[in-house]
C-alpha cells in the first residue's frame, strides 16, 4: 500500500518539476526575445514656451545622460517636412534609439532624467512617444 501511495507524490513532484522548469525557459525565452528587439524614442516639441537656450541647455543634459542607457540620437532635426496628415511639421524632433522597451522605462523614469526634464519642459511642450522596434535577426 505504501508504494501506491507514494507513487502519485513522486508521479506530481516530478510532473511540477518539469512544469517549473518549462516554465522558466519560456519566461527567459520571452525575455531574451524582448530584449532582441530595440526600441525607438520619438521626441516632438510642439510649442517653445522660453528661450531656445533653455533647449540647448536640455541637448547637452540629454547627450551625458543617454549612453547610461545604452541609447543614441539617430536622428535630431529643425527642418521637418509633413509628408501626410494636418498641420504644420513640428519645429523639431528626435529619434532615439535605445536596445529595449526596458532601457526606455529605465532612462525615461530615471532620477537624471527626470531633472533633465524639468528643464525641457521649463522652456518648451514636448509629445514623447516609445515604440517597441521590429526583432534584431542574427
Amino acid at each position: 500500500m505504501r508504494t501506491l501511495s507514494r507513487r502519485p507524490t513522486l508521479f506530481w513532484s516530478a510532473l511540477m518539476g518539469l512544469a517549473l522548469a518549462a516554465a522558466s525557459l519560456l519566461v527567459g525565452s520571452s525575455f531574451a526575445q524582448q530584449e532582441d528587439r530595440p526600441a525607438f524614442v520619438i521626441v516632438e516639441r510642439l510649442a517653445t514656451t522660453g528661450p531656445e537656450s533653455i533647449q540647448e541647455e536640455y541637448a547637452r543634459l540629454a547627450r551625458e545622460i543617454l549612453p547610461k542607457y545604452g541609447a543614441r540620437y539617430i536622428a535630431r532635426s529643425q527642418r521637418n517636412t509633413m509628408l501626410e496628415g494636418d498641420g504644420q511639421a513640428p519645429c523639431c524632433m528626435a529619434v532615439l534609439q535605445f536596445p529595449s522597451v526596458d532601457a526606455v522605462r529605465r532612462w525615461y523614469d530615471s532620477p537624471e532624467n527626470r531633472a533633465a526634464a524639468k528643464v525641457r519642459q521649463g522652456g518648451a511642450r514636448f509629445r514623447i512617444i516609445a515604440i517597441e522596434g521590429l526583432p534584431v535577426k542574427s
